[in-house]
């Protein structure tokens, strides 16, 4: 894990996901999507996932967000802080580390927005 000097974290154990979505929030083109889950979401039976793909950043495809800058996925009845595909969601929401500096700085801007 890459460690930038100057930004004091919380132990992991303290953070929960389930009440955050910080990672899940931002603006538009901040979760990328590869080729790869492409293909799996229509393997997975999901082709519409497809269909709320954006321009991203870097030329990159990327999750569609909703006015408020959250993924279109978040969320499910009663859950606000779910996903609600979860099973089938991009690699790199799986990639992303509990605790690791980019969560911190996610939380930090979620943050700053409320």
């Amino acid at each position: 894990m890459l460690e930038l000097p100057g930004l004091s974290e919380a132990p992991t154990e303290e953070l929960d996901c389930l009440t955050c979505s910080a990672c899940c929030r931002g603006h538009a083109g901040v979760i990328p999507v590869s080729a790869e889950d492409l293909v799996r979401f229509k393997r997975a039976g999901r082709p519409e996932l497809a269909e709320r793909i954006v321009p991203g950043h870097f030329g990159d495809e990327a999750m569609e967000t909703r006015k408020d800058g959250a993924c279109v996925h978040l969320g499910r009845p009663g859950l606000p802080h779910h996903c609600s595909i979860y099973d089938v969601r991009p690699a790199i929401c799986g990639d992303f580390e509990r605790g690791s500096w980019q969560c911190h700085e996610a939380r930090r801007f979620a943050a700053r927005a409320t």
